[in-house]
């Protein structure tokens, strides 16, 4: 039995161009039965590997006798010893996460610091199929798209698995033949988490109608992935031709979005990642013929419908109001923008033609100014318009400035009266002319 699981682990590592001959591993070592048949099979494949284990402290003396075990494993197998205790249950109050999501969090950023430390190649997990085929299953009831059908990989980055092709039969088999002693966590039992429930209820329930269902499932894996490859490739060529990058936005052409048949698939694929679900989705694409100004917000995203695209952005709204200008202030840092002040007599002034810029006659401003976020019913004179009255939110309209691009925008205001949408125009009435004498610069840079 034994020197089956070993070629079986071997030609999985080979598949999978991972080679570990004259490879350092650190092996994530839990105490549970399948952690403690990895460290086995490593020291048997003659590789060198240490050990790491982390105290979540969250089972009492469970955990602490975890932690013993695997500390009397590495003593066993005269191997180096990495331990760490967590608190588990504050970082998942003040972070706002599950405990399995704390745990994997933690657990993952330590061991890649205990590698990077001391030189490891790898971080192996002792994952195996049947840990595969719930996560599959997981994915699918969650709503993933065809990426979670292919499951985890064997190697991601510094993280390998190599045990992703053993069964959980055979790693019992493999464990009762060498007598391994290993730790039992009692949470496993328990249907509270999904994946629990998946294995408990959902597996066997797919066995009795697909007794096969088990022994196939890594053949089905290998098309599942040649069908993800397949399918992100053309998310790829699909990507190049629709998404267009401005600066920190993208945007998406409605008109090209239209035409394509597959567009929910990928527009999911690309806003997924951004924390939209299917459904946002669906609600979006439903917008594509009505009138701008729609928005979908997912934590730190937003999908704004404009004219001609869905524009993707950050969610980045800010509470910020208002700050006072004075004639001797320098400098003013907004959330979003710096804004740079200078005051020279007008001989002395070089007039630069770009928006950033804005040239006002001192004499003509009362103090203190304000700088401001613009708001609806906000009118201006625009500079070169005779003193044509005219709404700012007419003018964003007809400048065709995005939604998004608006909440971004500042109005220098003087006794109630709009003196600058910075980076835009300025108001004819506080433009300079020949008698102006002094003249106040105004630089806005984005940040």
């Amino acid at each position: 039995m034994s020197s089956n699981l070993i070629h079986k682990v071997k030609a999985f590592l080979g598949e999978n161009n991972i080679t570990l001959s004259r490879k350092r591993t650190l092996l994530a070592v839990s105490g549970g039965m399948d952690s403690v048949v990895m460290v086995e099979l490593f020291h048997q494949l003659g590789f060198e590997f240490a050990i790491a284990h982390c105290n979540f402290q969250l089972r009492g003396d469970e955990s602490e006798g975890d932690e013993t075990l695997v500390k009397t494993l590495a003593h066993t197998y005269k191997v180096p010893f990495f331990h760490t205790r967590f608190d588990t249950a504050t970082y998942t109050q003040d972070n706002n996460v599950s405990v399995q999501v704390a745990a994997r969090d933690l657990r993952y950023e330590w061991f890649e610091q205990i590698r990077a430390a001391n030189k490891y190649d790898y971080i192996a997990t002792a994952h195996h199929l049947n840990d595969n085929i719930e996560t599959v299953l997981h994915n699918f009831i969650k709503g993933t798209g065809i990426k979670g059908l292919r499951g985890m990989l064997a190697k991601r980055g510094r993280l390998i698995r190599p045990m992703l092709s053993l069964s959980q039969d055979e790693i019992r088999a493999f464990q009762q033949e060498y007598k391994l002693d290993y730790r039992e966590d009692s949470s496993n039992a328990s249907d509270k988490y999904t994946r629990n429930k998946i294995r408990h209820k959902l597996v066997p329930l797919i066995e009795e109608i697909n007794p096969g269902f088990e022994a196939g499932f890594a053949d089905r894996l290998k098309v599942f992935a040649d069908l993800e490859t397949l399918y992100q490739n053309q998310v790829k060529r699909t990507n190049k031709q629709l998404f267009e990058k401005r600066g920190e936005d993208v945007y998406i052409p409605i008109r090209k979005l239209k035409k394509l048949s597959d567009k929910r698939s990928m527009l999911f694929e690309y806003l997924h990642p951004h924390g939209f679900t299917t459904s946002q989705v669906d609600d979006i694409l439903a917008t594509l013929d009505s009138e701008s100004g729609r928005q979908f917000l997912s934590s730190n995203s937003r999908v704004i419908k404009d004219r001609q695209f869905l524009i993707v952005t950050q969610n980045n709204q800010t509470d910020f109001t208002a700050v006072l200008i004075q004639p001797e202030d320098k400098e003013v840092i907004l959330p979003n923008a710096k804004l740079v002040i200078a005051i020279d007599e007008a001989a002395k002034v070089t007039i630069k033609k770009d928006k950033v810029y804005a040239y006002l006659d001192i004499d003509k401003l009362e103090f203190p100014l304000i700088l401001r976020q613009w708001k609806q019913g906000d009118y201006f004179y625009p500079f070169g318009m005779a003193l044509k009255k005219k709404k700012v939110s007419k003018y964003f309209k007809d400048q065709k400035v995005p939604i998004h691009e608006k909440e971004t925008i500042w109005i220098l205001e003087s006794n109630k009266k709009v003196v600058w949408i910075a980076g835009e125009r300025i108001d004819e009435r506080f433009k300079i002319s020949p008698k102006t004498r002094s003249v106040m610069t105004l630089k806005i840079a984005k940040i």
